[in-house]
């Protein structure tokens, strides 16, 4: 118990900005994935007439290149041309 109390603690201490840079880093790449799997399972959604879960799934995509671009990631260049769904 004394040991999860700690290992709290110590995750709420403000990291080195070195640390810091690279958790930046890995969660702008972590958020660019998913806003690229969510892209990509949005069109299958639109195409299978799963309208609701596309919308959903382009909601999650907005938000996960916002928190990307925030961090400093890289935005994803899609073609959203040949994907009309509609």
């Amino acid at each position: 118990m004394a040991r999860s109390v700690a290992a709290t603690k110590a995750s709420s201490e403000p990291l080195p900005s070195a640390l810091a840079a690279r958790r930046n880093e890995d969660v702008a790449s972590m958020a660019s994935y998913i806003a690229d799997m969510a892209s990509e399972l949005a069109q299958l959604a639109s195409g299978g007439e799963l309208q609701m879960v596309a919308y959903f799934l382009n909601l999650a995509r907005v938000e996960a290149e916002i928190r990307a671009r925030e961090l400093g990631g890289y935005a994803i260049e899609r073609d959203v041309t040949s994907h009309s769904g509609a």
